[in-house]
């Protein structure tokens, strides 16, 4: 909707007989900071044109605009060119801003309130302002204003569903939730180039990207709270209906009943209560303690390198050569396998070292990229790889915004790096930008990002197959005694945890009453 398409003075006065090409020659003098495009072509000026004397003079007449890729955007339509160039980006850094603010807020909410209203209040938020922005955009401030509130939406919109499926499956299947998860964006990620084709229209691109949205209303009868959230603020009667619902699913609800679940519950909320910190508790707190804060600051790091590398490879597109629509979907459907690996390896290596070895093959590949910069070919393949590589890592830091994190803070946490993340997005753009003054500088910079990602994510603690922190005295716990070259830490023992997975392997003692055999063996008894 935003993309700004060659274009150049319109000069009245060419006749049928000339073509376009040979006008511009006539009338256009050469851009004198780049003589040639990405394609290899001459390089026109955009906002000048050759005046009565034959000297440069700003346009006088308005524009013309390619249309080979679009029929129509709004920089095209609404002369957003030139003196204006500057409101495509400040709209992109309203919903980077939109970003940093949602996350803070609406992740904090959703740990107050729950996951799931929230969850449907982000996806309201972004039906009703994408078509608001619609309606008149030529208000530049009313649509900057829409796409800062677009922007507090998304971030969320995608982690808080994700979230409820990592808190109620066992930890055996936590880097699959993510891996499923990002394997179902890429299916849209793919789709979305083939929109924008057919649509070719940036009203059209918006109500495709906008209205579909109503049927995920479908889930609000079907998607249930996230039992962990509801037993960290003491509500133990839904969260056992939610636990009992499952241990129904899974054939084991003869093993225990509806009431013993409920008392075992109650009794573990009530020990938590006595051992509960403060409740007044919020993003502070994340830094409240010494090693928590250690690993707040160094996720958060991690995450904002992940956010700046991918959407400056995703931004960089339309930067290289080729046709953008194919070189979007060859960018995005190397997510697919990206996603698959990364739930492989995630169990395989962990989620510390997988990290490691990706921001490393990203660094490598996008360093490749400047050496090949002309060869369209290699070029792409560099790329493409360094945007396996990210994204594999990208799914990994939302893993372990998942794991690190204590219960009562989950969202919190994420939501904070998440907003951090979202502020340092607001200069991929510009690193984007800077192939105007050399097509290997955006390679350059995200290769040295890469670096820093790598070198951070290196002293994060490992999470594979550890339960989740509950507390926050739990997680500034966490990572407590592990050595830097361990891969394989020993889990450690938490009871909300070990209810769940009971729910999944039960049996009965020889005495009778309800036993629930875990991984690690530990004994929760409901009476």
């Amino acid at each position: 909707m935003l993309f700004t398409p060659e274009h150049w003075c319109h000069v009245p006065g060419r006749d049928n007989y000339t073509d376009i090409e040979t006008w511009k020659i006539r009338t256009i003098p050469l851009d004198p900071t780049r003589l040639q495009d990405a394609h290899g072509h001459p390089k026109y000026s955009q906002c000048t044109m050759y005046g009565e004397s034959g000297e440069p003079e700003a346009c006088k007449w308005g524009w013309e605009f390619d249309k080979t890729d679009y029929l129509s955007t709004l920089p095209g339509d609404f002369a957003w060119v030139c003196d204006n160039s500057a409101i495509p980006t400040n709209a992109f850094t309203a919903s980077a801003i939109g970003n940093a603010v949602g996350t803070i807020v609406f992740g904090h909410f959703a740990d107050k309130y729950g996951r799931k209203p929230i969850f449907f209040l982000t996806i309201t938020i972004n039906i009703v302002f994408r078509i608001v922005s619609l309606l008149h955009p030529a208000n530049v401030e009313f649509f900057y204003l829409c796409q800062f509130i677009l922007g507090t939406a998304f971030p969320v919109m995608f982690i808080a569903p994700s979230m409820i499926a990592a808190e109620i499956c066992d930890k055996e299947y936590r880097a699959w939730v993510y891996a499923c998860t990002w394997m179902i964006w890429v299916i849209g990620m793919c789709g979305l180039p083939l929109v924008a084709w057919l649509c070719s229209d940036w009203y059209l691109i918006g109500l495709s990207t906008s209205v579909p949205a109503i049927a995920v209303y479908i889930y609000l009868w079907y998607l249930p709270e996230s039992p962990r959230w509801l037993l960290s603020i003491g509500k133990h009667e839904q969260a056992s209906k939610i636990l009992y619902k499952i241990a129904e699913t899974n054939n084991k609800s003869e093993d225990t009943s509806e009431a013993e679940l409920n008392s075992m519950l109650r009794k573990l909320v009530a020990k938590q209560n006595r051992k509960k910190e403060s409740k007044n508790i919020g993003v502070w707190t994340l830094f409240s303690r010494a090693r928590l804060a250690r690993n707040t600051v160094l996720l958060t790091i991690s995450w904002s390198m992940n956010v700046v590398v991918y959407y400056g490879i995703t931004l960089n597109t339309t930067n290289m050569p080729g046709n953008q629509f194919v070189n979007f979907f060859l960018l995005s459907i190397i997510e697919l396998p990206s996603g698959w690996a990364g739930g492989v390896l995630a169990d395989k290596l962990g989620r510390r070292w997988t990290q490691v070895i990706f921001f490393l093959a990203c660094m490598m590949s996008c360093v490749g990229a400047t050496f090949v910069i002309h060869l369209i070919t290699l070029e792409l393949i560099a790329v493409v790889l360094a945007k396996f590589a990210i994204t594999l890592t990208f799914l990994v830091v939302y893993l372990q915004g998942a794991e690190i994190f204590p219960t009562q803070l989950r969202s919190t946490g994420s939501g904070f790096a998440s907003t951090i993340g979202a502020v340092a997005g607001i200069f991929a753009p510009i690193i984007a930008q800077l192939s105007v003054h050399h097509l290997s500088y955006p390679y350059w910079i995200m290769g040295m990002l890469c670096f820093i990602g790598l070198f951070v994510s290196a002293f994060l603690p490992e999470t594979l197959n550890q339960n989740l922190p509950e507390t926050i005295d739990d997680a500034n716990k966490f990572g407590k005694g592990v050595k830097f070259w361990s891969v394989f830490p020993r889990p450690r023992s938490k009871s909300i945890t070990s209810t769940i997975s009971a729910l999944r392997t039960p049996r009965r003692s020889t005495a009778g009453q309800g036993e629930y055999a875990l991984d690690p063996p530990i004994i929760v008894q409901p009476d």
